[in-house]
This record gives structure tokens, C-alpha cells and sequence, in this order.
């Protein structure tokens, strides 16, 4: 049988490895931290679908002179909704020689633009689009064929359009031959 001594020493024992198991059962280290960062980048792009040779088999004197087919763009972003607007630009790098045909030249006011099938086609002659640090365009050369406002629902989106396009000789006369160009488009947050 076991004496009121071997219990209590028991008890005494047990009592001092308990005191032991709770103080390191609390235990805590220091707390060390990790910088998490990640960017989205900013996206803005334009993408020509169709009609992006456009053909005139017959260009004629004094009359307005219209392209069968739309040139189809789609123009797609995901920026930031700090920007008030995309603007789709369209411009001719020398606005005096949008067109050449050896040294005779078609300029930039003669060739007209529209979006859609409805309203008033207008020529290429507009200032450079300033979107903050950023322009496009050239002087004389340029046409803003839309402006998107942007707001928190569509920071993320995109669009879809025709762009008519037409050579007014009306009072004008050309050298007969081939002339050819390059329309230039691009994208610019405001």
C-alpha cells in the first residue's frame, strides 16, 4: 500500500512537470510580415476585322467617290476609371500627301470619315488628340471618329464599329493613275 509520503511526492512531482508543460504551451515567437504587391496593367487596343484594304476601282473627277465596304474595328479596354474617356483616332502622317500617286497627291482634307451609316461624313483635318502625357494624330491630319465616356462599369469593356470612308472630289480634279495611302487609327485615354 502506498504512504500518505509516496503520494504526496507523487502529487509534488506531478504538480512541478504540469507547471512545466504550461508554460510552454503559451509560448509565442515574434511576427515577421510579408509585402504582398501585384499590378494590373492598363489595356487599350484596336483591332481591324475587316476591310482593313479598302479599293476604288474607279475614282472619278468632281463627285464624291465612296469605298464599297466599312472598315469593321473593334476597340477594346481595361483601365483604370481615373481616365474620362477613350477616343478612336484617326489621322494621315502628311496631311498634304495623304494619297500619292507618284508626285501628284490626294490631301487629307478630300478623304472623309464617319462611324455608322447615319450622319455627316468630315475630313481629316483636326488638330492632335492630348490624352495626359500622350497625343495622337497630326496636325491637319486627324479625325476623332469617338469619344467613350468611362465610368465604374465600363473601366472594363469594348466596342464595335464601321468606318465609312469616302473621297470627295466635288469642284476637285486628280491626274489619272493609282494612288495610295495609309490610314493611320489609334486608341487614347483622355
Amino acid at each position: 500500500m502506498l504512504s500518505f509520503r509516496s503520494i504526496r511526492r507523487a502529487a509534488l512531482l506531478l504538480a512541478a512537470t504540469a507547471g512545466v508543460a504550461q508554460a510552454q504551451s503559451g509560448l509565442l515567437s515574434n511576427t515577421a510580415t510579408v509585402t504582398i504587391n501585384a499590378t494590373k496593367q492598363a489595356a487599350l487596343s484596336i483591332a481591324i476585322n475587316s476591310g482593313g484594304t479598302q479599293t476604288m476601282a474607279s475614282l472619278a473627277d468632281n463627285v464624291v467617290n465612296t469605298f464599297a465596304s466599312p472598315v469593321n474595328i473593334t476597340t477594346t479596354w481595361d483601365i483604370n476609371p481615373s481616365a474620362s474617356s477613350v477616343t478612336l483616332v484617326g489621322y494621315f502622317s502628311n496631311p498634304t500627301q495623304a494619297l500619292a500617286n507618284g508626285t501628284d497627291y490626294i490631301a487629307s482634307s478630300l478623304v472623309k470619315g464617319r462611324l455608322g451609316t447615319s450622319g455627316a461624313f468630315n475630313p481629316f483635318t483636326g488638330a492632335v488628340v492630348i490624352g495626359g502625357a500622350s497625343s495622337v494624330g497630326v496636325a491637319g491630319g486627324t479625325l476623332s471618329l469617338f469619344s467613350q465616356a468611362i465610368t465604374g462599369t465600363n473601366k472594363k469593356s469594348s466596342r464595335t464599329d464601321d468606318l465609312y470612308l469616302q473621297i470627295d472630289l466635288t469642284g476637285q480634279s486628280v491626274t489619272a493613275g493609282t494612288y495610295a495611302g495609309t490610314l493611320n487609327l489609334r486608341a487614347i485615354t483622355q
